[in-house]
């Protein structure tokens, strides 16, 4: 009787082990077969954790770098720019490289469209929130 039990334990575990080796073998291969001769067409340039469930991506998607906001709620878009260009950071800065790459690209936006930073006073006229025109 335990003779039994051990031949059907062996077999059990020839077969569990026989089918772990081939799923690492699928996995091991199939990721091969899709990028072969094909240029990288989305590269991640740099990630900043806000939490630990909220990020911030900075995405290179061919000729443009998309800002994009990671939460459990979702995935969202948040700005884009040009092409986003590869600066050698100096040793102080590499502590805070993602916070200076985005400065330099929402000040390169914002001159590009020449849009003020702040609202004028000036220009702006009180509303009552209620839809009429003084």
């Amino acid at each position: 009787m335990w003779l039994e039990f051990a031949k059907s334990l062996g077999m059990l575990f020839a077969v569990l082990a026989f089918f772990l080796l081939a799923l690492y073998l699928v996995r091991r291969v199939s990721g091969r077969f899709g990028a072969r001769d094909s240029a990288e067409l989305i590269k991640v340039l740099s990630v900043h954790h806000l939490s630990p469930k909220e990020k911030l991506v900075l995405v290179s998607v061919q000729d443009e770098s998309v800002l994009i906001g990671v939460s459990p709620a979702g995935i969202s878009s948040l700005a884009r720019f040009g092409e986003v260009q590869k600066t050698v950071l100096a040793p102080s800065e590499k502590a805070t490289g993602f916070q200076t790459l985005l400065k330099k690209n929402l000040m390169k936006e914002n001159s590009a469209h020449n849009m003020p930073l702040e609202n004028n006073s000036s220009n702006s006229r009180p509303d009552s929130g209620k839809g009429e025109r003084s």
